[in-house]
């Protein structure tokens, strides 16, 4: 049986991103997601969605809980881009090589309604993503 969603929180998901969408430091990159720089790289060129990148990234709920994370382990992840979350294509198409930043992904761009695994229905997710490389 399917767990009912948690309207209190999915609430506060949508509180949360209209505070981060009104600091002047971060900017609206396309439907709600939200993106800020943490620092520029000196990449070129910005992924497409056939291209493989690596990254180094860790993962938030609102309230902080860590739901995923690589950026204690030795190497970056490699994915292709297509097979990711729409938020993080939608974020990674406008980052280069080197970047670091801050993405504030509303439900509807990450895991809708559905939860998967510790990550409630509804849920916006943070994320630090460091893109490595485009390959």
């Amino acid at each position: 049986m399917a767990k009912k969603l948690d309207v209190k929180y999915v609430a506060e998901c949508r509180r949360f991103l209209e505070e981060m969408a009104a600091q002047p430091d971060v900017r609206n990159v396309s439907k709600g997601v939200l993106m800020r720089y943490i620092e520029h790289g000196k990449g070129e060129v910005c992924p497409r969605s056939n291209n493989v990148i690596t990254v180094k990234y860790r993962g938030t709920l609102i309230d902080g809980t860590e739901f995923d994370s690589n950026m204690s382990d030795a190497y970056p992840a490699a994915f292709r881009l297509k097979d990711l979350i729409v938020g993080w294509q939608i974020v990674l198409t406008q980052m280069r090589a080197g970047d670091k930043v801050m993405a504030y992904i509303p439900s509807e761009f990450g895991y809708g309604d559905r939860r998967e695994g510790n990550i409630p229905g509804g849920s916006t997710l943070i994320f630090e993503i460091h893109l490595v490389e485009v390959h």
